[in-house]
């Protein structure tokens, strides 16, 4: 697993994010994702980038795939920036595509609107199947285990059989 301290080049960017060196070079010139390690300082010189800015070339990438334009993509960025202080908010926010909005998830019941109606909070009810078929088989079991002396005598009627 890389470390914090690790970093990467804009060929290892490309290799494990899946974004085109065209696309990370262009996003790096326009100020979209930055490496934070090291910029580029002219001919010769090399991009290197963190952990966290591979994690935002990836999510961009992946956000782009779901149908969320460039244009749409720097808006979100420009109001995470602005709004939550964040320096690289693709790599550090929990983010839902929903139609044509792009909301931010601030906590498990809240959700805001980054795109369509920036700042709109609204409220979130995330169902949690697995949680909740857990619970249900704990339950069943608690329900369907005989009490223990119950047991024991089950136990002693089951033994006597096998012997008659």
């Amino acid at each position: 697993m890389a470390k914090a301290t690790d970093s990467f080049s804009t060929g290892d960017a490309v290799r494990i994010t899946g974004v085109s060196f065209r696309n990370i070079d262009y996003w790096a010139r326009t100020k979209f994702i930055v490496p934070s390690i090291a910029e580029a300082q002219g001919t010769g010189t090399e991009r290197r980038y963190s952990f966290s800015d591979l994690l935002a070339l990836r999510v961009a990438r992946e956000l782009r795939e779901a149908g969320v334009s460039t244009q749409s993509l720097r808006r979100v960025v420009e109001f995470l920036r602005k709004t939550k202080d964040l320096p690289q908010p693709l790599a550090e926010c929990r983010l839902i595509v929903t139609g044509a909005d792009v909301q931010v998830v601030n906590s498990p019941k809240e959700i805001m609107s980054v795109l369509r109606s920036p700042g709109q909070t609204s409220f979130a009810f995330v169902f949690d199947l697995a949680r909740t078929v857990q619970e249900m088989k704990q339950e069943i079991q608690c329900e369907r285990k005989p009490p223990a002396r119950a047991a024991a005598q089950d136990s002693l009627r089951s033994r006597a059989a096998r012997r008659a």
